[in-house]
């Protein structure tokens, strides 16, 4: 694995690369709370035939962290990074959960940009209520004001359970590894302090609305799967609000582009990375 630096948009933005950059590159974005390092058990079986691309998005992984964070600014950093590596070229994404999300949208508002899109469980965000709206304003105040810092865990320990209590059908191995990508030492006494940037766990004033995300996803042009996990609960979810038909319907997702990876939860690229791989070598070979 390569470790870079760049700057996007006044931030110091760390990259993960594997693989020829002179073989076909995929741009891959993780999720929230995660980092680029975890699609390095995807990489294992992927760096031989393709150049992979994964950013820490920013205040994410070893990414600077920002004053503060909106949706729309992760779709302008994906921007700059293409740009970077393949100015004026059609680039193909890759994403998981809200990488997934960014991705899609992206593709909608740059359709002459993107060739592919391969989605790792994102379809959206559920709907908000406008009730729902004074509390969380409410919330989003007090919370940005409280300038509380990410969470320091007492011992590695701690942080392994905090990580399994959230992932419980995740290797234990693999645990171990997230908590050197997703903690970093703080003080001399052996405590970590996620990465992540605490601003992320903020509640969001800003109501989401999918009939916004839907009017981008008709602007799509590429082509487009799916990867779905059989034990996820947005597969469960999704599944039964008719969401994953109705992507498959707007972002025209062919049967052959569809797949459900057997025995992983949401974070399938790290459960099940070899299943999750076989579908993008099917997809962008």
């Amino acid at each position: 694995m390569k470790n870079t630096t760049i700057t996007v948009r006044g931030l110091r933005t760390h990259i993960q690369e594997w693989g020829d950059p002179s073989n076909p590159t995929i741009f891959m974005l993780h999720g929230w709370m995660d980092c680029g390092a975890t699609y390095q058990y995807m990489a294992k079986y992927l760096e031989q035939d393709f150049h992979l691309v994964a950013p820490d998005l920013r205040g994410f992984g070893e990414t600077e962290h920002a004053p503060g964070y909106w949706f729309p600014d992760y779709l302008a950093d994906l921007e700059v990074i293409l740009d970077h590596y393949a100015p004026n070229e059609s680039v193909q994404l890759v994403g998981h959960s809200m990488g997934g999300n960014i991705v899609t949208m992206y593709a909608g508002l740059r359709p002459e940009r993107v060739g592919k899109v391969l989605i790792l469980e994102a379809l959206g965000l559920a709907p908000t209520e406008p009730s729902e709206a004074p509390e969380k304003y409410r919330r989003w105040m007090n919370e940005i004001l409280s300038e509380e810092p990410s969470k320091v865990y007492p011992t590695a320990q701690m942080l392994r359970m905090s990580i399994y209590a959230g992932n419980p059908t995740l290797p234990s191995d693999k645990i171990d590894d997230l908590v050197t990508m997703w903690g970093r030492p703080f003080g001399d006494y052996g405590a970590l302090q996620l990465k992540a940037d605490h601003k992320h766990r903020y509640a969001n004033p800003v109501r989401y609305n999918f009939d916004d995300v839907l009017e981008i996803w008709k602007q799509v042009q590429a082509k487009v799967g799916l990867v779905m996990a059989d034990k996820s609960w947005m597969f469960r979810r999704f599944g039964k609000s008719g969401r994953i038909e109705q992507a498959k319907d707007v972002l025209r997702i062919a049967d052959e582009n569809y797949w459900v990876v057997n025995e992983a939860a949401h974070m399938l690229h790290i459960e099940q990375p070899e299943q999750t791989a076989d579908t993008v070598k099917a997809f962008f070979s």
